[in-house]
């Protein structure tokens, strides 16, 4: 409705305006109150909606009329109506496109409540607000930073980073529901059908049939759906090029580098991190647009802390700017944000609000490198996060 606003009124046909009045449902229109009644006193909502309009927002018949008015008596008052109405139309569907924004707004408001940050932390900036997304520059010591990269390459196990099929429970859930409820109870019906017709079968025995073929078509909607996933997680493989090992927090660089975390973000602990994962793009890696968060965290996630509220990503080294590449970009963000690469700067932002509610305005990707870029990531769980993905239980101690 929001486009009404942008239109000349010379545009605004009154074909246009009918089309739009009698395709309302009737909760639209008792939703849009007087909006809604708007539609009425011109005319252009049929009788059956105006009764139903009535009995919907508890108003009498007799007042729906005084509301219908004369306007509706002949068409040519109608489009005398419509003439002089056409500016309240215009400015009434602008106050839906304004309704639609307040939601959105609010929506807004609802997933900037992320976890607390330290704005008084050294070296921070913010590069945008809602969703957020800092950047700390000298977050980790130059000494720190190839403590890390060092602490990689020596336990020899950088593979390609593993990737997973977020959303992969609703989907074998929706194939599982979509055939039980409907194609497995016919499967089940023409196995007792051929059972009675064919074999003469009668009682439990015909059931058992029903059941056996029910079963089978819910069993092979599984597998298919099973099947998909693994498909799916192929084709993230592709997409992401890189490698990857995951560190245990030993490290002088690491411990550096969990300490500053806790810091930066004073309502967490180490216990809700996963361990310190080190990536490495060489030329020509790059990683595709994807989210962090996953809107089925509460049972894909359950065994590693329940949702990812933070993400912090530290450049281990510098990427010539000159020429580019490598830069972590959220293509959804007003004229694609884009973050260079720098030793020891820290990029901060929040794929969930506090209460996990998934945010799909943080979509993010690393943009192919054009040379050798190292980075340490760490991921701030909703939980603890207990082995093997986060830190071990006697890390404190270490």
């Amino acid at each position: 409705m929001d486009s009404f606003t942008h239109r000349s009124h010379d545009d605004i046909t009154r074909t246009t305006v009918n089309y739009f009045a009698r395709s309302c449902v009737i909760r639209d229109l008792a939703r849009m109150g007087k909006r809604g009644i708007l539609f009425v006193s011109l005319g252009l909502a049929s009788r059956r909606d105006t009764r139903r309009l009535a009995r919907v927002t508890r108003m009498s018949l007799v007042d729906v009329a005084r509301v219908r008015g004369a306007g509706a008596s002949t068409s040519a008052s109608r489009r005398r109506n419509y003439r002089a109405s056409r500016v309240t139309l215009v400015r009434a569907s602008s106050s839906f496109g304004a309704a639609s924004a307040s939601k959105s707004h609010a929506r807004g408001l609802a997933l900037d409540r992320h976890l607390v940050v330290d704005r008084y932390a050294d070296g921070l900036r913010q590069l945008h607000a809602s969703p957020d997304v800092f950047v700390i520059d000298e977050f980790l010591s130059p000494a720190a930073c190839e403590d890390v990269i060092a602490r990689a390459r020596a336990k020899g196990d950088m593979t390609q980073s593993p990737v997973v099929y977020a959303g992969w429970t609703r989907d074998v859930e929706a194939w599982t529901s979509t055939v039980s409820s409907g194609p497995a109870v016919w499967v089940g019906a023409l196995a007792m059908l051929i059972g009675s017709t064919a074999f003469g079968q009668s009682g439990l025995g015909l059931l058992g049939e029903g059941v056996v073929g029910y079963l089978a078509a819910v069993g092979a909607a599984y597998g298919a759906s099973m099947s998909t996933v693994a498909m799916k997680e192929a084709e993230l493989r592709e997409l992401r090029t890189s490698t990857s090992t995951a560190l245990d927090g030993s490290g002088a660089g690491e411990r550096e580098l969990i300490r500053a975390t806790e810091r930066l973000l004073p309502e967490t602990s180490w216990t809700q991190y996963e361990a310190p994962t080190v990536i490495r793009y060489e030329p020509g890696q790059k990683l595709a647009p994807h989210f962090d968060a996953n809107q089925r965290a509460d049972v894909e996630d359950a065994d590693r802390g329940g949702q990812t509220l933070a993400t912090l990503l530290v450049y281990l080294n510098d990427v010539d700017e000159i020429k580019g590449g490598g830069q972590t970009v959220f293509g959804r963000l007003e004229d694609g944000l884009a973050v260079q690469p720098a030793k020891g700067r820290a990029l901060l932002f929040f794929p969930a609000n506090v209460d996990g509610e998934f945010d799909e305005r943080v979509e993010h990707e690393g943009a192919e490198a054009t040379e050798e870029k190292w980075i340490v990531r760490v991921w701030v769980h909703q939980r603890r996060v207990g082995s093997p993905c986060g830190l071990p239980d006697d890390y404190a101690s270490l």
